[in-house]
């Protein structure tokens, strides 16, 4: 699949090249070459950065294809320059096979993984040890993320206690009989799910296994820590290793990055922004004659400082006066407020207003927010001063980033999800960041959107 990738990649750049104005002759490539060489190094180096690997995120696969296309180009490069195989090599031919590359392992991979989904083919047998929450999240992992799945082949556990679990798979509860079973029916890999587990029964079921399978894994006790950063020193004379956790945010270099990025994004989507905002600016002064179209409402920023957040008008001009009447009325609606400072049937939201915010249009104008400095297009969700207690400790998370148009929150259900929910999502990403993970947030998003999901 990814030699036929590759080849399709090489033919459309060819195409593409051969067809912009003011090309000084013909590039090629030889046979040789198109074929078999820079094939044969793609593949390669996709093996090489680990792009298949079964667990693994979306966005950690994005970001793998990247490199392995980056190391390819450069080498196949290299060797057109240094046995000249073609007449010369074109920088416009170069830019265009890299952008084509990326696109068509992608796309090739994706079907790859919804062909063997759909067909039950190429997923791994694992034999887990633990029918507890941990295992649930793995299997939920495997599912829901766009990576090569599992068959569940056995679960053994001493005490299970997850019902759905139980229900579903036969559990072996006795440990002893791990071995045989694994052997009995040539299990490759199994994972030690029980982060609780003490270290010597541990060390003991690592020892027993480790010989008769190609794949263990284990479940160290770190649940809940930031792990996506997580780096690994191996002391190899001590037998020990480091756990390293990074925060990419505080160095200055990522902080610049993130904001060019911000600019760049800005400033390439302005094409569509502007068309967009007139034409719901003109729909808002028809529906309340005299109201500004675009409201201001002050919201908590970096530091702590707060800042005009600016946002389309979707209620009526007087909507303070209107909200405390209709609270007043409705405990229930004055509970939910409370809660969670949206209301799922707000009397204030005129009849654009609904269409707007369900389509996330409403929040278009803090595109200014962004090209101020005072918001990025990815972020922890922006808050009022009244909700900052609701961060407790983690609110010096929220302080040390600048709220964002969109983001975690925003790709987990948005107005589904509890306000305790909205707090973790928003630390993990502030404690997680990487330009992949934007990039696939900025792509999740545009989906909800279209799919008007979650939005009210």
């Amino acid at each position: 699949m990814e030699y036929i990738a590759v080849l399709i990649a090489e033919k459309l750049s060819l195409i593409i090249q051969h067809n912009l104005p003011g090309m000084n002759g013909q590039f090629y490539i030889s046979d040789l070459y198109f074929y078999g060489i820079i094939p044969l190094v793609f593949i390669f180096f996709l093996y090489y950065t680990k792009v298949n690997e079964r667990f693994i995120l979306y966005w950690e696969t994005l970001q793998r294809t990247f490199y392995a296309v980056l190391y390819s180009e450069i080498f196949c490069v290299v060797l057109l320059y240094l046995f000249k195989t073609s007449n010369y090599v074109s920088r416009a031919y170069v830019v265009i096979f890299f952008a084509m590359a990326f696109i068509c392992l992608c796309i090739s991979r994706q079907l790859l993984i919804k062909t063997c989904r759909r067909l039950n083919l190429m997923k791994e047998a694992v034999v887990f040890i633990g029918a507890g929450k941990t295992t649930r999240k793995i299997i939920d992992f495997t599912r829901n993320n766009n990576c090569f799945g599992i068959n569940v082949a056995g679960l053994f556990d001493e005490t299970p206690k997850i019902k759905d679990i139980t229900e579903k798979y036969h559990i072996f509860r006795d440990l002893e009989e791990t071995k045989d079973y694994i052997q009995r029916y040539k299990i490759r890999t199994v994972i030690i799910a029980v982060p609780s587990m003490e270290k010597e029964r541990l060390l003991n079921l690592i020892e027993d296994l480790q010989p008769i399978v190609r794949n263990l894994m284990f479940v160290p006790n770190i649940v809940g820590m930031p792990v996506f950063n997580l780096e690994v020193k191996r002391l190899y004379e001590n037998n020990m290793v480091l756990l390293g956790i990074k925060n990419n945010l505080a160095k200055k270099t990522n902080r610049r990055i993130k904001r060019v990025f911000d600019i760049v994004f800005s400033l390439a989507t302005m094409v569509i922004i502007l068309p967009v905002s007139i034409i719901v600016m003109i729909g808002i002064m028809i529906e309340s004659p005299g109201a500004s179209p675009i409201f201001k409402h002050y919201r908590v920023g970096k530091g702590g400082k707060l800042f005009p957040c600016y946002k389309f008008r979707s209620m009526v001009p007087n909507a303070q006066e209107k909200l405390k009447a209709y609270l007043q009325k409705n405990p229930e609606a004055q509970q939910e407020w409370q809660a969670n400072f949206k209301l799922k049937n707000d009397p204030r939201i005129t009849k654009i207003g609904k269409f707007i915010r369900k389509t996330s249009i409403d929040e278009l104008p803090q595109f200014i927010n962004v090209l101020k400095g005072e918001m990025s297009w990815v972020g922890p969700r922006p808050i009022i001063k009244d909700e900052v207690h609701y961060y407790g400790k983690n609110i010096q998370d929220y302080y040390s980033v600048l709220p964002g148009i969109t983001g975690m929150w925003q790709v987990n259900g948005r107005s589904e999800t509890s306000y305790d929910e909205r707090v973790k999502l928003d630390v993990w990403y502030i404690r997680n960041w990487s330009v992949w993970i934007d990039i696939v947030l900025l792509i999740k998003t545009f989906k909800i959107v279209i799919c008007k999901k979650g939005a009210y």
